[in-house]
Protein backbone atom coordinates (compact mmCIF):
# COMPACT_ATOMS: atom_id res chain seq x y z
CA UNK A 1 0.00 0.00 0.00
CA UNK A 2 2.33 2.64 0.61
CA UNK A 3 4.05 1.57 -2.56
CA UNK A 4 1.74 2.43 -4.09
CA UNK A 5 0.97 5.61 -2.34
CA UNK A 6 4.37 6.68 -3.06
CA UNK A 7 3.96 6.02 -6.74
CA UNK A 8 0.92 7.88 -7.33
CA UNK A 9 2.11 10.56 -5.62
CA UNK A 10 4.82 10.82 -8.15
CA UNK A 11 2.83 10.51 -10.67
CA UNK A 12 0.70 13.07 -9.48
CA UNK A 13 3.64 15.15 -9.10
CA UNK A 14 4.79 14.74 -12.58
CA UNK A 15 1.58 15.51 -14.02
CA UNK A 16 1.54 19.01 -12.40
CA UNK A 17 4.63 19.75 -12.91
CA UNK A 18 3.80 18.88 -17.15
CA UNK A 19 0.82 20.71 -16.60
CA UNK A 20 2.50 23.93 -15.12
CA UNK A 21 5.49 23.71 -18.29
CA UNK A 22 2.88 23.25 -20.64
CA UNK A 23 -0.01 26.20 -18.73
CA UNK A 24 3.03 28.84 -19.47
CA UNK A 25 3.77 27.55 -23.08
CA UNK A 26 6.61 26.63 -25.06
CA UNK A 27 6.88 29.31 -28.29
CA UNK A 28 7.96 28.52 -31.90
CA UNK A 29 8.65 31.90 -34.72
CA UNK A 30 8.24 31.68 -37.88
CA UNK A 31 9.25 34.41 -40.38
CA UNK A 32 8.11 33.96 -44.16
CA UNK A 33 8.69 35.61 -47.61
CA UNK A 34 6.77 35.38 -50.79
CA UNK A 35 6.44 36.72 -54.37
CA UNK A 36 2.83 37.49 -55.68
CA UNK A 37 2.44 37.13 -59.47
CA UNK A 38 -1.04 37.70 -60.79
CA UNK A 39 -3.81 39.14 -63.04
CA UNK A 40 -6.44 41.30 -60.75
CA UNK A 41 -9.11 44.28 -61.66
CA UNK A 42 -6.04 46.49 -62.24
CA UNK A 43 -4.57 43.84 -64.72
CA UNK A 44 -1.57 42.47 -64.48
CA UNK A 45 0.33 42.63 -61.21
CA UNK A 46 3.78 41.91 -59.11
CA UNK A 47 4.22 41.91 -55.55
CA UNK A 48 6.16 40.84 -52.28
CA UNK A 49 4.73 40.19 -48.76
CA UNK A 50 6.31 39.44 -45.37
CA UNK A 51 5.28 37.73 -42.20
CA UNK A 52 5.94 36.84 -38.59
CA UNK A 53 4.40 34.75 -36.63
CA UNK A 54 4.71 33.47 -33.22
CA UNK A 55 3.02 30.04 -31.31
CA UNK A 56 2.43 29.52 -28.19
CA UNK A 57 1.08 26.42 -26.10
CA UNK A 58 -1.91 26.63 -23.44
CA UNK A 59 -2.11 23.79 -21.60
CA UNK A 60 -2.51 20.28 -23.58
CA UNK A 61 -4.64 21.51 -26.21
CA UNK A 62 -4.73 25.39 -26.35
CA UNK A 63 -2.93 27.58 -28.63
CA UNK A 64 -2.16 31.39 -28.94
CA UNK A 65 -1.25 32.68 -32.89
CA UNK A 66 0.26 36.76 -32.54
CA UNK A 67 1.56 37.78 -35.55
CA UNK A 68 1.98 40.45 -38.12
CA UNK A 69 1.51 40.42 -42.19
CA UNK A 70 2.22 42.77 -45.14
CA UNK A 71 2.48 43.33 -48.94
CA UNK A 72 3.34 45.63 -51.65
CA UNK A 73 2.22 44.81 -54.98
CA UNK A 74 2.04 47.06 -57.92
CA UNK A 75 -1.02 46.81 -60.88
CA UNK A 76 0.00 47.14 -64.51
CA UNK A 77 -2.79 49.82 -65.00
CA UNK A 78 -2.77 51.43 -61.91
CA UNK A 79 0.25 54.53 -61.04
CA UNK A 80 -0.51 54.06 -56.95
CA UNK A 81 1.12 50.60 -55.24
CA UNK A 82 -1.21 48.42 -53.37
CA UNK A 83 -0.49 47.89 -49.68
CA UNK A 84 -1.61 45.74 -46.65
CA UNK A 85 -0.71 45.54 -43.25
CA UNK A 86 -1.74 43.98 -40.43
CA UNK A 87 -1.04 42.60 -36.76
CA UNK A 88 -3.07 39.60 -35.05
CA UNK A 89 -3.67 37.69 -32.49
CA UNK A 90 -5.62 34.09 -32.67
CA UNK A 91 -6.41 31.86 -29.34
CA UNK A 92 -7.92 28.67 -29.31
CA UNK A 93 -8.29 26.60 -25.77
CA UNK A 94 -11.02 23.71 -25.61
CA UNK A 95 -13.74 25.04 -27.77
CA UNK A 96 -13.58 28.47 -27.33
CA UNK A 97 -11.47 30.41 -30.20
CA UNK A 98 -11.37 34.04 -30.44
CA UNK A 99 -9.51 36.21 -33.36
CA UNK A 100 -8.87 39.56 -33.01
CA UNK A 101 -7.25 41.67 -36.02
CA UNK A 102 -6.02 45.64 -37.08
CA UNK A 103 -4.70 46.93 -40.44
CA UNK A 104 -4.00 49.50 -42.78
CA UNK A 105 -4.93 49.19 -46.45
CA UNK A 106 -5.57 50.27 -49.41
CA UNK A 107 -6.85 47.02 -51.02
CA UNK A 108 -9.80 45.01 -49.14
CA UNK A 109 -8.92 42.84 -46.30
CA UNK A 110 -6.98 39.59 -47.96
CA UNK A 111 -9.73 37.04 -48.95
CA UNK A 112 -8.11 33.72 -49.39
CA UNK A 113 -4.62 35.68 -50.08
CA UNK A 114 -6.13 36.93 -53.05
CA UNK A 115 -5.11 40.93 -52.74
CA UNK A 116 -6.72 42.08 -55.86
CA UNK A 117 -9.29 45.05 -55.26
CA UNK A 118 -8.08 48.40 -54.67
CA UNK A 119 -10.35 50.61 -52.23
CA UNK A 120 -9.92 54.19 -50.46
CA UNK A 121 -7.38 54.33 -47.78
CA UNK A 122 -8.12 53.02 -44.59
CA UNK A 123 -7.99 51.76 -41.21
CA UNK A 124 -10.03 48.92 -40.08
CA UNK A 125 -10.49 46.09 -37.32
CA UNK A 126 -11.65 42.59 -37.41
CA UNK A 127 -12.68 40.16 -34.44
CA UNK A 128 -14.13 36.99 -34.47
CA UNK A 129 -15.83 34.27 -31.56
CA UNK A 130 -16.36 30.93 -32.25
CA UNK A 131 -17.80 27.84 -29.98
CA UNK A 132 -17.22 24.34 -30.88
CA UNK A 133 -20.22 21.16 -29.07
CA UNK A 134 -18.24 18.62 -30.67
CA UNK A 135 -18.48 18.20 -34.34
CA UNK A 136 -21.29 21.47 -34.56
CA UNK A 137 -20.28 24.98 -33.37
CA UNK A 138 -21.50 28.40 -33.56
CA UNK A 139 -19.56 32.19 -33.57
CA UNK A 140 -19.49 35.71 -34.66
CA UNK A 141 -17.61 37.78 -36.89
CA UNK A 142 -17.05 41.39 -37.73
CA UNK A 143 -14.84 43.83 -39.32
CA UNK A 144 -15.27 47.82 -39.37
CA UNK A 145 -13.28 50.14 -41.78
CA UNK A 146 -12.69 53.52 -41.65
CA UNK A 147 -11.60 55.61 -44.51
CA UNK A 148 -9.23 58.39 -44.37
CA UNK A 149 -9.20 60.04 -47.76
CA UNK A 150 -11.15 63.53 -48.38
CA UNK A 151 -15.08 61.50 -48.39
CA UNK A 152 -14.09 59.68 -45.27
CA UNK A 153 -16.75 57.17 -44.05
CA UNK A 154 -17.60 53.40 -42.51
CA UNK A 155 -18.09 50.32 -43.51
CA UNK A 156 -18.96 47.50 -41.14
CA UNK A 157 -20.05 44.01 -41.32
CA UNK A 158 -21.51 41.61 -39.01
CA UNK A 159 -21.38 37.65 -39.92
CA UNK A 160 -23.16 35.09 -37.45
CA UNK A 161 -22.25 31.55 -38.45
CA UNK A 162 -23.10 28.18 -38.31
CA UNK A 163 -19.91 25.68 -38.28
CA UNK A 164 -19.05 21.94 -38.89
CA UNK A 165 -16.33 20.12 -38.79
CA UNK A 166 -16.57 16.75 -40.49
CA UNK A 167 -14.34 16.09 -43.65
CA UNK A 168 -12.97 19.47 -42.97
CA UNK A 169 -14.12 22.94 -41.38
CA UNK A 170 -17.87 23.86 -43.10
CA UNK A 171 -18.97 27.64 -42.15
CA UNK A 172 -22.34 28.69 -43.35
CA UNK A 173 -22.48 32.50 -42.66
CA UNK A 174 -25.01 35.54 -42.70
CA UNK A 175 -23.60 39.02 -43.90
CA UNK A 176 -25.73 42.11 -42.28
CA UNK A 177 -24.25 45.15 -42.23
CA UNK A 178 -22.98 47.91 -44.96
CA UNK A 179 -24.06 45.14 -47.47
CA UNK A 180 -26.18 41.92 -47.00
CA UNK A 181 -25.72 38.40 -48.37
CA UNK A 182 -24.99 34.86 -47.46
CA UNK A 183 -21.69 32.65 -47.34
CA UNK A 184 -20.26 29.21 -47.48
CA UNK A 185 -16.49 28.43 -46.91
CA UNK A 186 -14.78 25.77 -46.55
CA UNK A 187 -11.44 24.50 -44.83
CA UNK A 188 -9.61 21.36 -45.76
CA UNK A 189 -7.79 19.18 -42.36
CA UNK A 190 -4.67 19.92 -43.58
CA UNK A 191 -5.43 23.70 -44.36
CA UNK A 192 -4.52 22.67 -48.49
CA UNK A 193 -7.57 23.52 -49.83
CA UNK A 194 -9.47 26.77 -48.80
CA UNK A 195 -12.74 27.61 -50.88
CA UNK A 196 -15.05 30.87 -50.54
CA UNK A 197 -18.32 31.19 -51.40
CA UNK A 198 -20.66 34.24 -50.94
CA UNK A 199 -23.64 35.98 -52.78
CA UNK A 200 -23.80 39.48 -51.53
CA UNK A 201 -25.49 42.70 -53.25
CA UNK A 202 -22.83 43.06 -55.30
CA UNK A 203 -22.83 39.79 -56.56
CA UNK A 204 -21.63 36.57 -56.33
CA UNK A 205 -18.25 36.06 -55.57
CA UNK A 206 -16.06 33.08 -55.50
CA UNK A 207 -12.45 32.17 -53.99
CA UNK A 208 -9.94 29.31 -53.94
CA UNK A 209 -6.63 28.64 -52.27
CA UNK A 210 -4.45 25.99 -53.35
CA UNK A 211 -0.80 24.67 -51.47
CA UNK A 212 0.94 22.64 -54.42
CA UNK A 213 2.25 19.65 -52.42
CA UNK A 214 6.16 19.38 -51.95
CA UNK A 215 6.61 23.00 -53.59
CA UNK A 216 7.18 26.17 -51.55
CA UNK A 217 4.21 27.80 -53.63
CA UNK A 218 -0.02 28.58 -53.70
CA UNK A 219 -2.55 28.70 -56.21
CA UNK A 220 -5.65 31.08 -56.53
CA UNK A 221 -8.33 31.98 -58.51
CA UNK A 222 -11.24 34.68 -58.25
CA UNK A 223 -14.52 35.52 -59.47
CA UNK A 224 -15.40 38.76 -58.15
CA UNK A 225 -19.14 39.63 -59.63
CA UNK A 226 -17.90 40.78 -63.30
CA UNK A 227 -14.39 39.23 -63.94
CA UNK A 228 -11.95 36.44 -63.18
CA UNK A 229 -8.88 36.89 -61.25
CA UNK A 230 -6.30 34.61 -60.26
CA UNK A 231 -2.29 34.60 -58.89
CA UNK A 232 0.75 32.34 -58.38
CA UNK A 233 2.78 32.61 -55.08
CA UNK A 234 6.12 31.63 -54.33
CA UNK A 235 7.25 31.42 -50.79
CA UNK A 236 10.73 31.92 -49.46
Amino acid sequence: MKVERVSFLRWTILCLALWCLLGQGTARASLKGDMLIGYGAGGWQAGLGLSQETVRTIGFFGYEKTGIIGYLSLDDNVDNVSSWIGGHKQVNVGNVGYTLEVFVANTQRPILSTFMDNVAPHVGAYGEYNRMYGEYGHGLSGTAQLYVDDDGGIDYIIQPYLQLRRGGTWRLSAQLGSSFGVGLTYLEPSETLKLDLAYREEGFTAYGLLDVPDEPMSIGAGWNGDRLQGFVRYYF
